[in-house]
């Protein structure tokens, strides 16, 4: 998408001015994003026509995060393409995250906090996600990626079915995703699912790189947060990181062999 067809495109829906302005700004590997300016309004423009792989209803991801928006800890989102393939939602302004939002303790909050919404949305069915990475990675039985899928799929089936740790997941509680932690208020959304709170702590951990003590220290206050047996904790991170890490090799290997198919 070229930042000239933004605001042709999007001037009749959001009612836009001949002063509105439009600019790049940094994103994933997938999406793009674009900051539009309206005089005193701001605008995300995320563009999602190159995620052909991750399966995601992004109909009912905007549902979603409208009962979030009213609870004040997401962005509203005010427009989506019939295709599907353009999101607006309101901007608001990441910034370098202060120490005291990357550490353990504050993300562990963060995620006691998302974990106690009374929210229900779809299940993340995760082991129906694995299935559709791996076709769309082309792996097939005897690949090492694909066997070490298998040999994961009882825990993660026990996993799914735990339902005393079933909640809201973010699932992608990046530090910079945490725009402000005093009254938690977190953008990028799209990968929110019901699922197993433990996979959200452990994926917490591996988007933010964090070390062996770091995540022991986010463990131990997430136990905290949430009333739970601190060795239970624990033990749970570790299994579900093993869970967390099988899922990000298969997303990779799904976001490579869609750049193989498209070209």
């Amino acid at each position: 998408m070229k930042p000239e067809t933004i605001i042709p495109l999007l001037k009749e829906a959001l009612n836009l001015s001949d002063s509105a302005t439009v600019e790049r700004h940094p994103a994933g590997l997938v999406n793009q994003v674009y900051h539009l300016k309206d005089h005193d309004r701001g605008f995300a423009v995320k563009w999602v026509g190159e995620d052909a792989f991750s399966g995601i209803d992004r109909f009912h991801q905007f549902v979603l995060q409208q009962q979030l928006a009213e609870r004040g800890i997401a962005p509203k989102p005010i427009w989506l393409s019939d295709d599907e393939l353009i999101w607006v939602e309101q901007w608001e302004e990441e910034a370098d995250p202060h120490p005291s939002i990357r550490s353990p303790e504050a993300l562990a909050s963060v995620l006691a906090r998302v974990h106690g919404l009374p929210i229900t949305a779809r299940p993340l069915n995760l082991f129906s996600r694995w299935l559709h990475y791996m076709h769309t990675a082309g792996l097939k039985a005897g690949d090492v990626l694909f066997e070490r899928a298998i040999q994961l799929r009882a825990s993660l089936v026990e996993s799914e079915g735990n339902t005393d740790d079933y909640v809201l997941c973010h699932n992608d509680l990046l530090a910079h995703h945490v725009v402000r932690d005093s009254t938690p208020f977190i953008v990028d959304w799209e990968y929110s699912a019901m699922g197993n709170r433990y996979f959200d702590v452990a994926g917490c951990a591996k988007i933010n790189a964090m070390s062996e003590a770091e995540i022991q220290a986010l463990a131990i206050a997430y136990a905290k947060e949430v009333g739970k047996d601190e060795d239970e904790v624990l033990a749970q991170v570790h299994l579900h990181r093993e869970i967390v890490n099988m899922t990000n090799d298969l997303w990779l290997a799904a976001l490579e062999g869609n750049k193989q198919n498209a070209g």
